[in-house]
């Protein structure tokens, strides 16, 4: 009876010794940690044009008073953009809080065309080259996925190019460039994919990317 009680001691030991071996250790991050950021947004804002049309609205009614003379000879075609191109880099302190720096590239564009034989004449583009600081604030932070809210502020320069009828003129300008995100989410661990859902500003209404974290991790 002895031999067998011990036998059974003995089994259940080993089996423990066995389970414990198998489990494998969890892993937990620690910060600081690093996160960089490659995506695309959807119609930017692009605050020069909204201000001109909103500078010239009174002016609408006055101007159709007087008989215009000077009847341009050609109009503009449809106006397309790039949409928002972006990077990012930011340092998060800690699963709350990160800071970084982002620059964002957009362009609109259309050509001109003759009034009497649909011709090209000439071609119009204006990009835009922002830099500015971002800071996040992560409210919900789980192991494969978190919901953020963010705000950036910055620089843009603005770059006109326009041809007419071989006439070349190129302006730049100097203007405020922001972004404001409301909600935005990440899916994934070290490699993961980001959306800003509810958002505004240069870097467009909505943006999707992919992004890569480093941090190191501890065992527990």
């Amino acid at each position: 009876m002895g031999k067998k009680i011990l036998l059974i001691l003995f089994l259940g030991f080993s089996s423990f010794i066995c389970a414990q071996e198998w489990i494998v250790p969890r892993l937990e991050p620690i910060y600081p940690a690093h996160e960089f950021r490659f995506g695309i947004g959807v119609k930017p804002f692009e605050a020069a044009a909204v201000a001109r049309n909103f500078m010239n609205f009174d002016m609408i009614e006055i101007e159709n008073n007087f008989i215009e003379f000077d009847v341009p000879d050609y109009y503009r075609g449809t106006r397309y953009t790039t949409n928002a191109l972006f990077g990012e880099y930011s340092y998060q302190a800690n699963k709350w809080i990160g800071l970084g720096v982002t620059a964002v590239y957009f362009s609109y564009y259309s050509k001109y065309h003759d009034e009497q034989t649909d011709l090209q004449v000439g071609f119009n583009q204006i990009s835009h080259l922002s830099v500015y600081p971002t800071l996040r604030y992560t409210w919900l932070k789980k192991t494969s996925y978190s919901l953020y809210s963010s705000f950036g502020m910055g620089l843009r320069t603005v770059i006109e190019y326009d041809d007419l009828r071989y006439n070349t003129t190129i302006n730049g300008k100097i203007k405020l460039a922001a972004q404001f995100t409301l909600l935005g989410f990440t899916i994934g661990k070290d490699v993961f994919c980001f959306s800003d859902l509810s958002t505004v500003g240069t870097q467009g209404i909505i943006t999707i990317g992919l992004g890569y974290r480093l941090q190191k991790a501890v065992q527990r």
